[in-house]
């Protein structure tokens, strides 16, 4: 399958060793974030890129799949890939979008990554020891 790019202008970039503050910039100012670990039992960068409001390419397996990459109010919040075809059907519908689609679908993509913040795991546990506990909801 071949691709033609030539009329849409990409900037991309492989970076290692980043400080968080680095990595927050990059991500801010990112489109979409590509995640290809196969099997990743969870995959805390494609939650990273979504609350950047970066659109996320994950692989269609594990955690991504199972987990991060859904639906959030109806609304698509990314693609999942298994094969270079796909990935590449997914860099193309993104560069292709409308920039009202891109911004809704990053906008999903923010509201779900909520689901996998800090203050939700602490409310989620203390939820979840309640009962065995036998203390109040306070």
């Amino acid at each position: 399958m071949s691709y033609e790019l030539q009329d849409y202008p990409l900037h991309f970039g492989f970076n290692s060793f980043l400080t968080c503050r680095d990595l927050v910039r990059l991500l801010a100012g990112a489109t979409a974030g590509l995640h290809s670990m196969i099997d990743e039992h969870f995959g805390i960068s494609v939650v990273e890129y979504m609350a950047a409001g970066a659109i996320p390419i994950a692989h269609k397996s594990a955690g991504p799949k199972m987990d991060i990459v859904l639906e959030e109010d109806g609304q698509q919040t990314g693609f999942l890939a298994q094969n270079v075809e796909e990935y590449a059907d997914a860099i193309l519908k993104i560069i292709r979008m409308r920039e009202s689609e891109r911004v809704n679908m990053a906008a999903a993509a923010r509201k779900r990554a909520c689901r996998f913040s800090e203050e939700r795991f602490y409310e989620d546990l203390k939820a979840a020891i309640r009962p065995v506990m036998g203390t109040s909801s306070s």
